[in-house]
């Protein structure tokens, strides 16, 4: 049986992001779609000072303009989020440098090759975030196995049968769309990845903060811990 992913490419994901990544047998990023406003593609959320912050990759292009064409906004980004990683993670127990060099490795060279393209910018740290992580996934791209007409969860279904899928595996949040029905019809099984949060030690923090970027948990426990984390077995419910 063969499990799919697919989710829009994400800057700096949680590790629920980083799990569906290594389990998956087929990880589709969804780059055919509309950039989400204020959504998780070109941001994330560090911790500093106690305090949720937003790390915001700047992209010239509209909202509605779809992934894999929207454009980023210069380079002066990449050493200005690096920093302010490091400044506010400096004193934490597992801060590594190494980790900030070989997640962001080649990020510059990367956007002047693709004229600032958005998606294949963002893809290419994905697999950086992966190989310092241990694992290499295997991945492709929504707009190679997809038909630009469809819409919704047509165009999912559409994706998981060009890729010989037999499991659709959503996150929790795509049990709140009409995504089973539509691939009941064409025999496909829907599983909803069912990811609870690890609570962990954040340096300095009086409260509990989920769901920060990875750089969260990694330099709060370190990179064993992180490995152990996203390689153990994903649970899946139906």
């Amino acid at each position: 049986m063969k499990c799919v992913v697919i989710s829009q490419p994400r800057y700096l994901p949680a590790i629920n992001y980083l799990q569906r990544l290594y389990c998956a047998d087929l990880f589709v990023f969804l780059d055919n779609v509309q950039r989400q406003s204020r959504g998780w593609e070109n941001r994330n959320k560090i911790l500093q000072n106690n305090k949720e912050t937003w790390i915001t990759i700047p992209v010239s292009s509209s909202s509605r303009e779809i992934i894999n064409k929207s454009v980023i906004f210069g380079t002066d980004w990449v050493d200005e989020h690096k920093n302010i990683i490091r400044q506010t993670y400096i004193d934490h127990p597992y801060f590594s440098n190494e980790a900030l060099d070989k997640c962001y490795k080649d990020i510059g060279s990367a956007l002047i090759l693709s004229d600032y393209n958005y998606a294949k910018v963002i893809t290419h740290m994905l697999l950086n975030i992966c190989s310092f992580l241990g694992f290499n996934p295997n991945v492709a791209l929504a707009s190679e196995n997809s038909g630009q007409s469809t819409t919704g969860a047509n165009k999912l279904v559409q994706i998981i049968k060009n890729v010989n899928g037999d499991i659709y595996v959503s996150g929790a949040n795509g049990k709140k769309y009409d995504v089973v029905r539509a691939f009941s019809a064409n025999n496909i099984k829907v599983m909803f990845h069912n990811y609870v949060y690890p609570r962990y030690p954040q340096y300095n923090s009086m409260d509990f903060h989920p769901w920060m970027c990875f750089f969260d948990i990694l330099f709060n426990v370190g990179l064993e811990k992180v490995g152990q984390l996203i390689k153990k077995e994903w649970i899946l419910v139906e």
